[in-house]
């Protein structure tokens, strides 16, 4: 009894033994096959992206020149330009991006020319309101904006050009006025023509000059004198504070000051009574 029991022991572990080994052979076949499988899967995946892009290429193509087309519409012709760098690098069209770039680098050109064109005319507008230094100003921002335009080529010497036309025209204007004896234009052209003259440059004109200031004060204090006179208070004041602005350390231009207090109570009390 004791030697059956004995041996039933021995093939119950043999038994079990070898039921564990199956199993465990099974689990690793198992998991080879699986991952096989993933294997298999993967492979599959990747192929079938490549068959994708293969399969849509044209259907991709068309997509992106409509693209790059929107881009150039709207104007983002950066954009566009990687578009076309994607045109040839992803989809191998490299003829078809050198024409797609080219004719993207023609717009962007034209495109610099109109607005360069029309920046021109706002300048034209500065000069002819003869601000120099705003049109200076607006040369500079021109040649940042379009550092490569040849047509910005030399803007700063037109414009020192145009200036010294207009000095030019200034110096005969002024030098006719003071022939003519047109005292007053004459002062008015001396006063601007001073902003455009050197020290060098002015002493050509410094007896005319002196002979247009004198002649001029000596005007308005006339006229001063005879709006007092004859009670045109109003055109006095105007003379005088006048007189008092061009030729402010005059001794003329204290008697004006002195005058003018009366003056101005008389207007003020003529108001306030009417």
């Amino acid at each position: 009894m004791v030697a059956y029991c004995a041996v039933l022991s021995i093939v119950l572990f043999v038994s079990l033994a070898t039921i564990s080994a199956i199993r465990k052979n099974s689990a690793e076949k198992y998991q080879s096959e699986i991952n096989k499988k993933l294997d298999l899967i993967h492979e599959a995946m990747q192929l079938s992206e490549n068959a994708k892009r293969i399969l849509f290429r044209d259907r991709e193509l068309l997509l992106l020149r409509n693209t790059v087309h929107d881009d150039i519409e709207k104007g983002d012709f950066h954009a566009a330009l990687i578009l076309c760098d994607q045109m040839a690098n992803v989809f191998g069209a490299v003829e078809e991006s050198e024409e797609m770039r080219s004719r993207v680098q023609e717009i962007i050109h034209q495109h610099h020319q109109d607005r360069i064109q029309q920046e021109m005319v706002q300048l034209k507008q500065l000069l002819e309101k003869h601000q120099w230094v705003e049109a200076y100003q607006y040369a500079a921002k021109l040649r940042r904006l379009f550092p490569e335009s040849p047509l910005l080529h030399g803007l700063e010497q037109q414009i020192a050009n145009v200036r010294t036309q207009y000095r030019h025209s200034l110096e005969e204007n002024f030098l006719q006025s003071a022939k003519n004896d047109e005292v007053e234009n004459a002062m008015c052209l001396l006063q601007e023509l001073d902003g455009y003259l050197t020290p060098e440059e002015a002493r050509r004109f410094r007896d005319t000059a002196a002979s247009v200031i004198e002649t001029y004060r000596e005007s308005l204090t006339v006229k001063f004198k005879m709006a007092v006179k004859d009670h045109r208070w109003k055109e006095s004041i105007d003379f005088g504070e006048e007189i008092i602005r061009q030729f402010p350390n005059s001794q003329m231009s204290v008697e004006v000051t002195e005058i003018l207090e009366p003056v101005r109570a008389r207007v003020l009390g003529s108001e306030a009574t009417s």
